[in-house]
């Protein structure tokens, strides 16, 4: 029995390598973009959206420095708009709205403290279902908030694969 067990996994470790499939290492950038300064358009006054908060977060956990100083960045990463809201997908026979999806989308660019822009103004959106319960208003809040929280998690990784994929 152990033998077939070490069999298994060691046919199960070939497979892996074989197919390619290895574990994410750190983030390699272009050198333009080895500092990032990151910014937001949104009004003054207003707070951050969830994006805003947590792009500087993903990025310096994956090993890209995040300045607080513009003059210290090689790059400057501004959120341009970002927002999100949510569409009735599915009503029973009252009209009780019983599905919605949460749509959640920005825009963003990548410029040289010149001004130079090294990646022009993308556009990027996340979505997830989510059912209503009357009966428990305040867990559908609370799952609204949190899948916001992932949607702009899922975003900050999408700028950070796309400024990998940069080349100057």
């Amino acid at each position: 029995m152990r033998r077939i067990v070490a069999n298994g996994l060691g046919l199960l470790a070939l497979l892996l390598a074989g197919c390619g499939f290895h574990l994410r290492g750190p983030v390699e950038l272009a050198p333009e973009l080895r500092v990032i300064y990151v910014q937001s358009q949104l009004a003054i006054g207003s707070p951050p959206g969830a994006l805003s908060r947590k792009l500087p977060v993903v990025l310096a956990r994956n090993g890209v420095a995040v300045t607080r100083d513009p003059a210290q960045a090689t790059a400057i990463l501004t959120i341009l708009n970002e927002g999100g809201g949510r569409r009735t997908m599915a009503a029973d026979r009252f009209d009780v709205k019983r599905e919605y999806t949460l749509v959640y989308g920005a825009a963003y660019d990548v410029k040289r403290p010149n001004g130079q822009v090294l990646i022009g103004a993308e556009g990027i959106s996340a979505n997830r279902a989510v059912l209503f319960d009357e009966n428990r208003v305040l867990g559908f809040e609370a799952a609204q908030e949190s899948l916001t929280d992932s949607m702009a998690e899922d975003m900050a990784w999408q700028i950070l694969r796309r400024l990998q994929a940069f080349k100057a």
